[in-house]
């Protein structure tokens, strides 16, 4: 299958197709959510990303993104379902336009939880986000805003809708250090608003909520195919600009694992 298609994305570069696939299996020592550690056993996090590029209209985009127990382990360290296989499974459209170094991205994100009793008593939610990433040879800068409008908002922006937003801010960096060998890390800081935190983090008050930074090495094995590793820190903000730690346990983790990347 491999090389089936990676003989499939030369052909598709020869022929500049508009159309792309960005592939990849994660495999983590746990899976970590916006300062939050849902599961601190092994998981693989598997997903596909189809693009059609429209030139000066943008392009197109759909995102599917699933996450996999690898533990049968149960406990207060695993906040998703036990038993082993999916648990996660989100689907995200998405449409990007870029304005110079200055990309803006708007899509939806569809999350689901098989084996919640999906659809009758489900807990599956959908967000609302738009990006705008500003790329330079120095630092990347990005800032996202997500509107959750079934899990955390009342209703499509019922009232003030800031109090139902999480925003993050992140700065990203890659360096080539040879022909097929590319290192990169990033720091980023999310804040959620006073709803938003009441729901997710069971903390009253608007405030910053999570941090996280993490270094990457990617190597390049094919044209198409890398492999990779990742580590990061993550945690959750307390104090008078951020979370209520008596509502939440400290969540601070170090987690990691590797990454193969399929790009045709």
């Amino acid at each position: 299958m491999l090389c089936s298609l990676t003989a499939a994305g030369a052909r598709a570069e020869e022929e500049k197709s508009p159309l792309s696939f960005d592939v990849r299996t994660d495999i983590y020592s746990a899976y970590v959510w916006r300062g939050k550690a849902l599961d601190k056993h092994a998981v693989m996090q598997p997903s596909a990303i189809a693009t059609l590029d429209a030139k000066d209209y943008g392009s197109f985009s759909l995102k599917v993104w699933s996450n996999w127990d690898l533990s049968q382990r149960s406990g207060d360290s695993k906040e998703t379902r036990t038993g082993g296989g999916i648990n996660v499974l989100n689907l995200t459209p998405s449409y990007t336009k870029n304005f110079g170094p200055v990309g803006l991205t708007v899509g939806n994100i569809f999350y689901t939880f098989p084996g919640d009793g999906y659809p009758n008593n489900s807990k599956s939610t959908y967000e609302l986000y738009t990006a705008l990433v500003y790329r330079n040879p120095v630092v990347t800068p990005s800032l996202s805003v997500y509107y959750d409008y079934r899990g955390v908002g009342g209703g499509f922006l019922d009232g003030n809708p800031l109090k139902d937003l999480y925003a993050r801010a992140a700065l990203d960096k890659s360096v080539r250090l040879g022909e097929r060998l590319t290192a990169g890390g990033s720091v980023l800081a999310g804040w959620g608003g006073s709803r938003y935190n009441a729901v997710r983090y069971r903390s009253p008050g608007e405030g910053l909520a999570d941090y996280q930074a993490s270094v990457n090495l990617s190597y390049a094995l094919t044209d198409v195919f890398s492999v990779g590793a990742t580590l990061a820190y993550t945690g959750l903000i307390g104090g008078t600009c951020g979370l209520n730690r008596h509502s939440i346990s400290p969540d601070e983790i170090v987690w990691g694992g590797l990454n193969l990347r399929l790009v045709f």
